[in-house]
């Protein structure tokens, strides 16, 4: 049964998301790995140059095993786990099997139990809806905070099925002042699905190792809103933006008398004014009603070469006569700075819709093959927002390898040094799909064809893979 735990009336308890299972999902975290990384030369691209990694396998394990060389070495993490939609395959708890026995047992997409699904479909009416969810991805995402270095931070595609419970668990696991925010994202316009809305959006939820390592967030300069900076001086394009803007708080240095060009005065609206009118005279505000500048009188006077005057009659600027001015003050930005620092990110996004990732695919010709992978352009977008241009970034449920495909193709438009690890489960592709049929059997193969195509339409970069899958054959199942 999940629930919320609080301390009261002196209990030890504290407040947190509480399951069944849960207490065996923490220990499943710090078990050993019961299995080892076998190379696989031969499905790998520049096996000797490369420092990319495709593991086929179960991600629990990969991320034990990667424990001893990645420690604290990741940069970023982007994942997108099953959404728990009552249609998701969801990974067991329990690595008792073999690799082959365990996906016979409970991978085969083309096999139903006696109920008619699949046997790991985690539909509403099993009565652990919610609970199997939480034991699959506690473990996952507590040793995945553990390869994060202290700059780190985890991007997680979710839906709102466990938008809630999965933002209690990062809580938990990273710390809440670790996290730095929860992104919509317009993921389809055109569905008319879902009982009461027609769902549209989904979730990025983003966390940090250590919060104060990880430098603000900036957001690539998008052609629509470099179109704003229409006017032209000896710098450069620019825009403006009104030096008085209501909804700003008194500060004690911000009320202060400005000369137009016509030698005139303006003030904000209030009641208390300098007592000599004269340019950077001013007044402590005495209320809220004395209203102020967005600049400090010292900044004005730096930067007063900066300010446009612009006539209008509908200014809210007062005259020392406290009738309404014919004179608007505004202040000059310069796309040229925008360009070079980047714009603060919003946390919605309404451009990077999943058409975006089935035009990459269908680009690729792997569109039949594969449904429903993130675009690109998202996992480049999150890049940007972090900044730099190496490290190791990683997707324990790569799926068919949107993150690599970002990774190439952000190294190859700026010459960055990032390597991908991916991890994914070879689940079987059913028998009569168009991938089974094309000779790409499970998931993880069409993952490799994705990346491999992708190397081969950018040429010369560091677009290998080494190939490694998991051997876990010394944990035969009981009684086979």
């Amino acid at each position: 049964m999940n629930g919320l735990n609080g301390a009261t009336n002196g209990s030890p308890m504290r407040y947190g998301l509480t399951w069944n299972g849960k207490s065996r999902a923490r220990r499943a975290a710090h078990t050993p790995a019961r299995s080892t990384l076998v190379p696989c030369p031969e499905k790998s691209v520049n096996w000797d140059t490369t420092r990319n990694l495709l593991i086929e396998g179960d991600n629990l394990e990969a991320l034990k095993l990667l424990q001893e060389s990645y420690r604290r070495k990741v940069r970023m993490i982007y994942i997108d786990p099953p959404y728990n939609t009552g249609k998701d395959f969801i990974y067991p708890d329990d690595f008792r099997y073999s690799v082959a026995d365990y996906l016979r047992l409970t991978c085969q997409a083309d096999r139903a139990d006696q109920s008619g699904r699949r046997p790991m479909m985690n539909v509403e009416t099993s009565g652990r809806y919610h609970t199997d969810w939480l034991n699959m991805m506690y473990p996952r995402l507590k040793l995945g905070r553990s390869l994060l270095r202290d700059g780190g931070v985890i991007f997680i595609s979710i839906g709102d099925q466990e938008l809630a419970n999965l933002r209690l668990i990062c809580n938990e696991l990273f710390g809440e002042g670790n996290c730095l925010g929860c992104v919509a994202r317009v993921a389809k316009r055109t569905s008319n699905k879902g009982t009461h809305f027609a769902p549209s959006k989904d979730y990025v939820l983003v966390y940090a190792r250590r919060a104060e390592c990880v430098a603000p967030f900036m957001d690539v300069v998008r052609p629509s809103y470099a179109a704003r900076f229409a006017q032209e001086d000896e710098r450069g394009h620019y825009a403006t933006v009104g030096l008085y803007q209501a909804a700003l708080d008194p500060r004690p240095n911000q009320r202060y008398w400005i000369e137009c060009p016509d030698g005139s005065f303006v003030i904000p609206p209030g009641e208390v004014f300098p007592e000599e009118v004269a340019d950077a005279a001013q007044v402590r505000p005495a209320s809220r009603r004395d209203r102020v500048w967005r600049w400090s009188r010292q900044s004005y006077l730096e930067k007063r070469h900066l300010l446009v005057f612009k006539e209008s009659a509908r200014s809210p600027l007062l005259t020392p006569d406290g009738s309404l001015s014919k004179w608007n003050v505004y202040t000059k930005y310069y796309l040229e700075d925008r360009l070079k620092d980047g714009t603060r990110p919003r946390d919605y996004l309404d451009d990077v819709t999943n058409d975006l990732g089935t035009a990459a695919l269908k680009r690729l010709g792997l569109d039949d093959f594969f449904e429903f992978a993130k675009p690109p352009e998202l996992m480049r977008r999150l890049m940007h927002w972090l900044g730099g241009d190496e490290g190791v970034y990683m997707d324990f449920f790569a799926g068919s390898g949107t993150l690599a495909q970002a990774v190439l193709e952000q190294n190859a438009e700026d010459g960055g040094n990032r390597q991908f690890i991916l991890v994914q489960l070879p689940e079987p592709c059913p028998e009569d799909s168009v991938a089974a049929q094309s000779g790409y059997p499970t998931i993880a193969d069409i993952c490799r064809e994705r990346v491999r195509r992708v190397m081969a339409g950018l040429g010369d970069q560091d677009g290998g893979f080494k190939v490694f899958k998991l051997d876990a054959t010394d944990c035969a199942m009981e009684g086979d």
